[in-house]
């Protein structure tokens, strides 16, 4: 059994277009992305997406999209299959009067 890692995407933040790092997945296949929206959240929309590996210039493929629902609240994702790389990027501004958006890459 291999152990479990985990990575930040997206820490605390709300900026339109903001991408987190791009993230080699290294030929894991099991992997979820929780996006947590701060306690005082009102709106937004993150978008995981993938491409062939972390330096890739090109457009990335959108995988999921996640859009607000709710304050002080968690959305998962769980994905399946060989990436090359992944990323989260902030698709619509995270509007909020506290704390942003974060997103975690749990990967075994």
């Amino acid at each position: 059994m291999s152990a479990l890692k985990v990575t930040t995407l997206l820490d605390n933040q709300t900026v339109d277009e903001t991408a987190g790092a791009a993230t080699p997945l290294n030929g894991s296949r099991n992997f979820n992305v929780s996006v947590k929206w701060g306690a005082g959240t009102l709106s937004g929309v993150v978008q995981v997406e993938s491409a062939p590996d972390k330096d890739y210039a090109g457009t990335w493929s959108n995988l999921t999209t996640f859009t607000w629902a709710a304050a002080d609240s968690v959305d998962v994702w769980r994905g399946t299959g060989p990436f090359g790389a992944i990323r989260a990027r902030i698709s619509t501004v995270v509007t909020t009067t506290d704390k942003g958006v974060t997103a975690i890459l749990s990967e075994n």
